[in-house]
């Protein structure tokens, strides 16, 4: 292989790490964007339930609360999701320019790490983050279920 055709990978090798690296910064972003939704939320339900108005019932906020919650909190777990499927294949991506290049680093750091099969040596960051949504939507869930069995 001729060095401008070394360097040319070299430079699309880089670009597609950073852009992999930008997925991961934007996942982390929307991470932000739910957990302030959710605890948002959450403040405005504690103030009603706190204020508990004779205009509004309190079992009807906890239920659309609930339900607003269980939306949000599966929505966040399709974008986890989606952000983990683009970034498996940017990293395979990645994996086979590493072949044409000297040194296969993300390779060899996954080989490595067992390709996150094996919890003791690493856990895949995103099964780790879907525990976050599966929480709020349980807990919402039953928020909703206690709206719906105060209304009835």
């Amino acid at each position: 292989m001729n060095d401008s055709r070394k360097h040319e990978l070299l430079e699309l090798y880089k670009l597609h790490a950073e852009l992999a690296d930008r997925v991961s910064q934007r996942r982390e972003g929307a991470n932000r964007l739910f957990v302030s939704l959710l605890v948002g939320l959450n403040l405005f339900l504690g103030i009603v339930v706190r204020i508990e108005s004779n205009q509004v019932s309190l079992s009807i906020v906890l239920l659309f609360a609930g339900i607003i919650g269980v939306v949000l909190s599966g929505t966040w777990y399709v974008v986890i999701r989606s952000y983990r499927q683009l970034n498996t294949g940017k990293f395979h991506v990645l994996h086979e320019l590493e072949k044409e290049l000297a040194f296969a680093f993300f390779t060899e750091e996954w080989t490595y790490l067992e390709s996150g099969e094996s919890p003791s040596r690493y856990w895949k960051l995103t099964i780790v983050e879907t525990w976050l949504p599966i929480i709020f939507c349980f807990l919402s869930f039953v928020l909703a279920v206690i709206g719906l069995f105060r209304l009835l």
